[in-house]
């Protein structure tokens, strides 16, 4: 007879906690974060969420901070900071002075932070189902999503919520099986810590209270009482958590309801355009496949069959048997991890909401996915195969289908083939790295050269500038380096580069580093270095001896239509409006440079462009202009806050008025 399977030689590892084994895979992946960690750029609200938790701070240290950057700047002061001031009282205990060392030690703690995600997610999958061999392989289906590894460094706000959700759900299971008081205090605490970073928080009190009601409905007398304890003390602690860790409450806790408002429309109603599937849209107005879409073409093609095997598992339960569904209290769970996957998906849809810039607002969804995952695999490894089953297993050898050898194989089958795929999406990771943030699979034609770059957003994030700005400092290493615009990720890099480095006007800059949303081919740019990922461009550098950003201008001067003439030019040419300011005192870091303010204004669609002979002017009020550069009030250089969504031209040079009527309307990109 065959010796054992290799599952059965590894046996002796059962006498390991499951906790232990989970935390040595933790730490091996620590180990290869920390090996790679300064590889990653930098995102493009790292620096804004740092100021927010300044602000916070600030508050809390003095009361005040109502200035520019303080708490009561409608840009800061509905966002939670419960993960951002820990790492900014890292920061300062630690007395980092160094950008470089502020957003490195910022990308270790979150991607630590990462990690404890993983880590509950195998616990919680261990206690769901009992084997230890799945929820060990839970843990790097979660770990091992390309986009979410690499955001996972730059992404203080969706990676922390998307852990913590999962350590939500975590506590809410394991309180649920304890049944005390302390084990729901401690779900009511991490519910209210996920409440206060985003506002998709708010579906977990519903849920949890729904199975207390349910745990109520079934309890005797004597047992009520202690539910409606535990339910009272989870919905305390989740209200007194979110409380405490928002200072905004602190004064007027009903600013509760106004920031959960605002925020379920996202602050400021930011219009940005999105590339999907070939098109562009507005993302207040994106198709109702936009988030499922996006889904399914960037996640790992293993984890997609397994988790729609266990979302189906699922579904058979609570319909084939649904009182045993309403009973079984791990039948519930399952059905509770199923709803919060697919609630907010349905939320978003019917809400219309503001998405963009990927699914990465609903990264937390990836948890309970993973752990319907598990369940799929649970279900292939160990039930019943059935009739048919049972006809191809009649005709393999005796041996086989005696002493369980069968199951054994089936198991091992199973798990090569999860295997199989966490290797092919590790060399898949590998071949982009640094830029695993562009990561997509067989389902959106990866393989067809430039395809993504044409039918989706790639870096929108300029996470790539970071190797655009260190190719710039090899391949010239003397001198300044003029630059523009300007970039986020000169504070990652060490000091005396960053001090060759300068950010300057466009007729001053040497070099353009894109800015755009990186869609097109390689050979769409005469680049003189280029980031690519499945042969599309996602970041390129144009010199002055090229197209550069400067000549591109003038182009526009040349060529461009000639839409309105004031103080300020209006072109329109190839497809956008540009805005070309002489006159105004610039906003950069050098005083005395003599500029023209460039801007390009996407429209909703082309199609909608006014006809070449009419010429525009502005209506007398403000017109806003993002990040540093300026606003113009009557013509005035003006820089104003809060900053607008949005600016309809609603008036002729001449003076004249249109009335109800807007003759286009310019959608302005904005701080995302």
């Amino acid at each position: 007879m065959p010796t054992l399977s290799l599952l059965s030689r590894l046996a002796p590892l059962r006498r390991v906690p499951f906790w232990a084994q989970a935390l040595a895979l933790c730490a091996l992946f620590a180990i290869v974060g920390g090996a790679v960690l300064d590889d990653y750029g930098m995102g493009f609200d790292e620096i804004t969420q740092r100021r927010i938790a300044s602000a916070n701070a600030d508050y809390i240290i003095t009361g005040g901070g109502d200035g520019r950057y303080g708490l009561y700047h409608e840009d800061y002061r509905y966002f939670g900071v419960v993960f951002e001031m820990p790492l900014l009282l890292t920061e300062r205990a630690l007395g980092l002075q160094d950008t470089r060392h502020i957003y490195l030690t910022r990308h270790l703690l979150t991607h630590l932070f990462f990690i404890a995600g993983g880590f509950a997610c195998g616990m919680l999958a261990y206690r769901m189902l009992g084997d230890r061999w799945i929820a060990l392989l839970a843990m790097p289906l979660f770990l091992l999503h390309p986009r979410l590894y690499a955001h996972s460094f730059f992404n203080s706000k969706d990676i922390p919520f998307a852990a913590l959700m999962v350590i939500a759900l975590y506590l809410a299971h394991r309180a649920f099986r304890k049944n005390t008081l302390g084990a729901f205090l401690l779900c009511g605490i991490a519910t209210g810590l996920a409440i206060n970073l985003r506002v998709f928080g708010l579906m977990l009190p519903p849920i949890v209270l729904a199975m207390r009601a349910l745990d109520l409905w079934q309890a005797d007398k004597a047992e009520r009482m202690r539910i409606l304890a535990t339910a009272g003390i989870f919905i305390a602690a989740a209200l007194a958590t979110a409380y405490i860790t928002h200072p905004h409450y602190w004064e007027n806790p009903l600013r509760f309801i106004e920031s959960a408002s605002v925020s379920s429309q996202h602050p400021r109603m930011l219009r940005i355009i999105n590339l999907f599937m070939g098109e562009t849209y507005m993302s207040d107005a994106a198709p109702w496949n936009y988030v499922p879409v996006w889904f399914a073409i960037t996640a790992p093609p293993v984890a997609l069959l397994l988790g729609a095997v266990g979302a189906a598992s699922v579904c058979w339960q609570a319909i084939a048997r649904p009182l045993a569904a309403l009973r079984d209290r791990e039948i519930r769970f399952r059905v509770l991890l199923l709803g919060c996957f697919v609630m907010p998906v349905a939320a978003v849809i019917a809400l219309q909401a503001n998405i963009y810039n990927g699914w990465r607002y609903m990264h937390f969804l990836w948890g309970p996915f993973c752990l319907l995952a598990a369940v799929g695999l649970y279900a292939i490894a160990n039930n019943n195969v059935g009739k048919s089953g049972l006809k191809i297993a009649a005709r393999l050898p005796g041996w086989v289908r005696g002493c369980g050898h069968l199951h054994m194989a089936r198991r091992a089958l199973a798990y090569g083939v999860v295997g199989f795929g966490l290797i092919t999406t590790l060399t898949a990771m590998a071949a982009l790295h640094p830029h695993q943030q562009v990561y997509f699979n067989a389902l959106a034609d990866a393989k067809t050269p430039g395809a993504l770059g044409e039918r989706y957003d790639m870096d929108y994030w300029h996470i790539a500038q970071r190797q655009l700005l260190e190719h710039l400092l090899a391949r010239y290493p003397d001198g300044v380096l003029r630059i523009h615009p300007k970039t986020r990720n000169t504070p990652i890099l060490p000091q005396n580069d960053r001090e060759r480095i300068a950010q300057t006007p466009p007729h001053e800059a040497d070099f353009y580093l894109s800015m755009s949303l990186n869609r097109g081919n390689a050979e769409d740019a005469p680049a003189i270095h280029s980031v690519r990922a499945y042969d599309s461009v996602i970041a390129y550098i144009l010199d002055r001896d090229s197209a550069t950003y400067r000549d591109y201008y003038r182009a526009i001067e040349t060529n461009g239509t000639l839409l309105a003439r004031a103080d300020f030019d209006i072109y329109i040419h190839d497809g956008a409006l540009h805005y070309i300011k002489e006159n105004c005192a610039p906003l950069f870091t050098n005083p005395n440079a003599n500029i023209k303010v460039f801007l390009h204004i996407f429209p909703v669609d082309r199609a909608d462009l006014p006809a070449a002979r009419r010429e525009l002017g502005f209506e007398n009020r403000d017109f806003w202009l993002d990040g540093e550069s300026v606003a113009f009030l009557d013509g005035k250089c003006i820089h104003r806050q809060p900053r607008l969504p949005s600016y309809p031209i609603a008036r002729i040079r001449t003076g004249q008025h249109v009335k109800d009527k807007i003759i286009w309307s310019a959608e302005f990109p904005a701080e995302r």
